[in-house]
């Protein structure tokens, strides 16, 4: 499944706005309040209906916050005027791929692509719609009954043991780490629906809770739970690879599954040795080229978020199509959301992020927000790139990253130009501090020390401070 055209209509800061979208990457920039995570929550409402077609699995709906209102004076009275309907319009592909595989006594074995003589692959376009026509009413499923029967179509042949390849549908918010777990009302839940089981209580104990996730992994849909809910609980994805391997050393045999989340760890963060899963510290364990260990809880916050992205997304593959074994990465489609891509990312990471998601995931469509020119620079064209209210250019590689900051995200605005300036000189001035506090005896470090706070204050909290940081570092900027 992959997106190609939404229609925003009377959904929260748009009142009619028609995207076109690329079909493997999609970054979306534009000033805070341009409507970025907007377009997310409306793209989620559009492939959570694929979720329709899965009972027990929710879809995403229209909710009253997603109302845009018009804001009216009249005799000095304030008003909000709710604009209705409120119509979510998608165009999309879906692929019907039937993944056969040869089963050999001594082994398994299989053809080119992973997949055997009698696979069969075709697509179809369809398009549909998601709307709520009047105040007090509910999101309609009508429009979406096209794409409704082609999914419960799937979801009855892959119970038939038809091999069907389904395609992975996630939303990640910005808040992915630390965001209680939501249902599509708003309303706090775990599982999926209801009352916190009790065997997930917050006094059960770990052999109870891991009894309850053994037995939601033979669930066939395990891996569309909680697609389109915007957090990522690491403790969830935890649990699920201390089940595996305790099944691993049960049946002597190693967990597909298991190995394809530890390759997607690998594959995203190159500079470790490998992954894996400690019985004995109940926790995942990277090992890094250096010969260090760093638990799970020790990682930074952005080592932390690239791992959970890419162990939520692998276990999500190979739940749902484990008949594509080893290459469950290479081979499963999908739709992936990602809002503020760059999350705690230092600059030189920004840089490779997006080529290192391609390359794990490459039959996934991903759409990001993002404030980094550095994300925006690493784009293979400017087809890739959706500016809010804007127009991408086309030359993105060549473009110096100054120009990038200055002009795809600063739009010429006057006041933009003078923060761009400061903060460039800013970084500068703390570099040059650095330098000299280096050259200096330890009794003045404390002096120092003082100083590169001062510099740094006004763009504590900016991660755009970080990106002119290094770019004075990589590009040598204002010598």
């Amino acid at each position: 499944m992959r997106l190609e055209k939404l229609c925003l209509k009377n959904f929260r800061g748009y009142a009619d706005s028609d995207f076109t979208l690329h079909p493997q990457f999609n970054l979306i920039v534009g000033e805070n309040g341009a409507g970025k995570t907007s377009f997310l929550e409306a793209a989620a409402v559009a492939v959570g209906s694929w979720l329709l077609g899965f009972r027990g699995h929710d879809s995403r709906n229209i909710l009253e916050r997603d109302v845009r209102n018009v804001i009216e004076f009249v005799e000095r009275r304030y008003r909000e005027l709710p604009q209705y309907p409120v119509r979510i319009t998608a165009r999309g592909i879906i692929q019907f791929e039937l993944a056969g595989r040869l089963d050999i006594e001594d082994g398994r074995t299989y053809e080119s692509g992973g997949l055997s003589e009698k696979s069969s692959s075709s697509e179809k376009i369809v398009q549909w719609e998601r709307s709520v026509e009047a105040a007090g009413g509910k999101t309609t499923r009508r429009g979406a009954n096209d794409l409704k029967k082609i999914a419960e179509s799937m979801a009855v042949g892959v119970l038939n043991q038809k091999p069907y390849v389904l395609p992975v549908i996630r939303y990640f918010g910005a808040g992915r780490l630390w965001e209680s777990v939501r249902d599509t009302t708003g309303k706090a839940l775990s599982k999926h629906k209801g009352k916190l089981p009790a065997e997930l209580a917050d006094d059960a104990d770990e052999l109870e809770k891991l009894l309850h996730e053994s037995k939601k992994l033979s669930e066939p849909f395990y891996g569309y739970r909680m697609s389109v809910d915007k957090r990522c609980n690491p403790d969830d994805l935890i649990r699920w690879m201390g089940v595996e391997r305790r099944n691993e050393i049960d049946e002597e045999v190693n967990s597909l599954a298991l190995r394809l989340v530890y390759r997607a760890i690998e594959t995203m963060l190159p500079e470790i040795e490998y992954a894996r899963y400690s019985i004995k510290l109940r926790t995942l364990v990277l090992k890094y080229e250096s010969g260090e260990w760093h638990t799970f809880s020790e990682l930074s916050d952005g080592y932390r978020n690239v791992v959970a992205i890419a162990s939520d997304l692998a276990i999500k593959a190979a739940m749902l199509n484990p008949q594509l074994a080893e290459q469950a990465l290479q081979m499963t489609p999908g739709v992936v959301l990602i809002d503020e891509l760059d999350l705690h990312l230092h600059p030189k990471w920004q840089r490779r992020i997006i080529e290192d998601l391609r390359r794990t995931f490459p039959l996934m469509q991903f759409i990001c927000t993002t404030h980094s020119p550095f994300l925006i620079q690493s784009l293979r064209t400017g087809e890739e790139l959706i500016v809010l209210d804007g127009q991408p250019p086309a030359n993105l590689g060549q473009m110096p990253i100054q120009d990038i900051a200055r002009g795809v995200m600063g739009a010429g605005n006057t006041d933009v130009s003078q923060r761009y300036e400061a903060m460039k000189q800013a970084a500068k001035d703390y570099l040059e501090i650095l330098e000299e506090a280096a050259r200096s005896p330890r009794e003045a470090q404390e002096e120092f020390r003082h100083k590169l706070a001062e510099a740094i204050a006004p763009y504590a909290n900016n991660p755009a401070y970080q990106a002119f940081l290094e770019m004075q570092r990589v590009s040598k900027l204002g010598e």
